[in-house]
């Protein structure tokens, strides 16, 4: 019977039979194919994290000080402190200088492998002047966001209580980050096939992507591995709340428990603020009966308490401790920025032509691979960078124009592709408001000659609507060719370009006498 339907169907779309099979199989087994794809997402994830040496060039170093000191009972109190002492010991023993040193001069000073490993004599006379460096340090990212540091403390003291000491502590801090993208790209099927149950492509597409998208924020400790999958639980559980039924008021509640602790998280994820919003307002349109949008409108505010109430508390300490909303002041005056006189903003290079097109490039650009240097230069391929960038404006414009095209499908799919949409352009504009804002003096990035913040990172909550915006394109795409070329194969191939690409770029890590593998080796 279900052979005669799939050979109608195939017959009356024009679609071959081959792929109307490869349709329900992928409907059958999404949920073993789903899993399947986290855990190779994990793996991958585990596995570089092992390969990468301590500490990145993204201050990791300063974001395992801070979770060392949450760890240890941190209060925060004005002023920014010196690194730990034992940070200062891990960095000085074993922390490569591979990211940022060029390769010839390594070898010079004999700062080829970890400081541990030297002989004696030079050992010591290493030891002493890089520890010395290190304790002078101050920790600017102490007053950041705190919930990222106070849950991964928790981490940190449960390897503590295995045994667990210097560098090895610092790599089982990174290895949790395997656990976290994994429920990052359930999330994302879940999310699918939640808000698109019937499109078997996206659903297979976006947790595919996921998996394999080489942003190498998630290769180390920063506030951002926490950040994406908060905010696309949040997101998640949003949508379940606009389902029918006694749960979905619960599932409101906790979307906006977690678009507060997304916030708490890092900054850049307030734009989740707008979900919640548009959301709550959705559910007011919906609410049809008086008895139904009475009811509505007294969960408004208990929702918007929930969302609000950490943030506010975290806000008003940060004012009575710093007299300093955001906590961000020491530590934009430890970097040597100032912030611009209003009249100086407008003279900006974002807005002309070229400055806009650069912003929009580079940031596309870290946004896909992160911002890990390796000799102090990106871990990148050109090609590759070059269609990450194209392909994602394509099909981000494919997205936006099929959307305005097609406003007939359901409710809760044209609030997601909106949300979807502005979530993305929100947080671009975000770091384009930070771009205007300070003078960058005479810090490297960003900087003077280039002030533009182009860090991709610092969005990653939007990496599940981004996925969605990117597959949808995509399937729009490749379902005119689908006569010729299954869209399944041309997802398939796509994700091997992504994974050879992002391999051939990183595997000069694997060779690091300062990585995981050759640490353990030595013990």
């Amino acid at each position: 019977m279900l052979q005669t339907v799939l050979s109608v169907r195939s017959v009356e779309s024009g679609t071959p039979l081959a792929s109307s099979r490869t349709e329900t199989f992928l409907q059958v087994h999404r949920r073993s194919i789903a899993f399947g794809i986290c855990v190779y997402a994990a793996l991958r994830i585990l596995v570089f994290s092992a390969a990468f040496p301590l500490f990145n060039s993204t201050d990791e170093q300063f974001h395992f000080d801070s979770i060392i000191r949450f760890a240890n009972g941190y209060r925060s109190m004005p002023g920014l402190p010196p690194v730990s002492p034992e940070l200062a010991r891990t960095a000085t023993l074993y922390g490569s200088p591979q990211y940022l040193t060029p390769e010839d001069a390594l070898r010079t000073f004999h700062l080829d492998q970890p400081i541990a490993f030297l002989h004696p004599p030079l050992r010591e006379e290493k030891y002493q002047h890089w520890f010395t460096y290190w304790s002078a340090r101050k920790n600017f990212e102490i007053h950041s966001p705190p919930l990222y540091y106070m849950s991964a403390s928790l981490w940190f003291r449960l390897g503590s209580a295995f045994g667990l000491t210097s560098w090895s502590l610092a790599y089982w801090m990174r290895f949790v980050n395997a656990v976290l993208y994994a429920a990052l790209v359930w999330m994302g099927f879940a999310f699918v096939t939640e808000v698109y149950p019937g499109r078997s492509f996206l659903g297979l597409a976006v947790p595919a992507l996921l998996a394999v998208f080489p942003q190498d924020v998630f290769l180390g400790m920063n506030r951002e591995v926490l950040s994406a999958p908060l905010a696309a639980l949040a997101l998640l559980l949003l949508m379940y709340s606009l389902r029918e039924g006694r749960w979905a008021d619960f599932y409101l509640l906790g979307g906006s428990f977690c678009v507060g602790l997304a916030f708490l998280t890092d900054i850049s994820n307030a734009v989740l603020f707008f979900a919640l919003a548009a959301v709550l307002c959705f559910r007011l349109r919906r609410a049809k009966m008086i008895a139904a949008r009475s009811a509505a409108f007294r969960l408004l505010p208990r929702s918007t308490l929930l969302a609000a109430i950490l943030p506010v508390l975290w806000v008003a300490h940060n004012y009575i401790v710093f007299r300093d909303l955001t906590a961000s002041r020491e530590k934009i005056a430890a970097l040597g920025w100032t912030v611009k006189p209003f009249s100086e903003i407008w003279q900006h290079p974002i807005f002309s032509v070229h400055g806009a097109l650069y912003f929009l490039e580079e940031l596309m650009k870290t946004y896909w691979r992160g911002e890990f240097l390796w000799h102090g230069r990106p871990m990148t391929l050109p090609a590759a960078d070059w269609f990450f960038v194209l392909s994602s404006y394509l099909l981000i414009a494919i997205f936006a124009a099929h959307f305005i095209r097609c406003l007939s499908s359901q409710p809760v799919q044209i609030l997601s592709d909106r949300l979807a949409l502005a979530l993305l352009a929100a947080s671009f504009l975000f770091l384009a408001v930070l771009s205007l804002t300070f003078d960058f003096g005479r810090c490297f990035y960003p900087s003077r000659a280039l002030p533009y913040f182009v860090s991709g990172r610092i969005i990653s909550g939007t990496l599940l609507p981004f996925a969605l915006i990117y597959a949808s394109g995509l399937e729009v795409v490749l379902s005119r060719f689908r006569r010729w070329i299954p869209p399944e194969a041309s997802l398939a191939a796509l994700v091997l370009v992504i994974t050879l690409c992002d391999f051939h770029a990183k595997v000069v890590v694997f060779h690091s006498p300062f990585n995981f593998f050759s640490l353990w080796a030595h013990t």
